[in-house]
């Protein structure tokens, strides 16, 4: 490994590592409101919500709710279905990764 390169992964995580550990040292003593706690528990699910309609939404750059040019839509209705049906996480993920191999070897 170079010397730029040690430099350059030193200098990544100390990028990464200082937005993490000053909110943590200033706000560690504070009290937080209710609403304000409440409010920030939905950005987990609204970021994870943002990053998978992207992904299921848009084939090849453009945006495409046909079945047959937008081969993740069949199996995002799958995974909805057996997320609702079963509430597990594997059997969700099984099934979607399962539809897509499917979907990819016949199409």
């Amino acid at each position: 490994m170079t010397s730029d390169a040690l430099i350059l992964i030193t200098g990544m995580a100390v990028v990464t590592f200082i937005p993490r550990f000053f909110p943590l040292l200033l706000l560690s003593k504070k009290e937080i409101s209710p609403s304000f706690s409440r409010w920030m528990s939905f950005i987990p699910v609204s970021i994870f919500a943002a990053l998978v309609a992207s992904d299921v939404f848009f084939w090849e750059g453009s945006f495409s709710l046909q079945p047959i040019q937008n081969i993740k839509l069949i199996p995002s209705v799958l995974v909805l279905f057996v997320a609702y049906k079963t509430k597990s996480l594997l059997w969700s993920m099984i099934t979607g990764v399962l539809a897509m191999a499917l979907l990819y070897i016949f199409l």
